[in-house]
């Protein structure tokens, strides 16, 4: 049986259309996990939501030391 790691997280994204406008698309990312804990932050760009999703798993994937 393998030992669980201590190293868990849960990134909550939240995405919302506004209708009426080109450019509608929001969404709002809280990341959570590590010791360190980045303060929430809302994007208009799902290039962007794809980019802090990585950064998320790259902190939490990072090797200990």
């Amino acid at each position: 049986m393998e030992i669980p790691s201590e190293r868990t997280g849960v990134l909550i994204l939240r995405v919302w259309v506004e209708g009426g406008r080109p450019d509608g698309f929001r969404a709002r990312i809280v990341p959570t996990g590590g010791g360190h804990q980045p303060a929430p932050s809302a994007v208009s760009a799902v290039d962007d939501v794809l980019t802090a999703v990585r950064a998320w798993l790259d902190q939490l994937l990072e090797p200990e030391g």
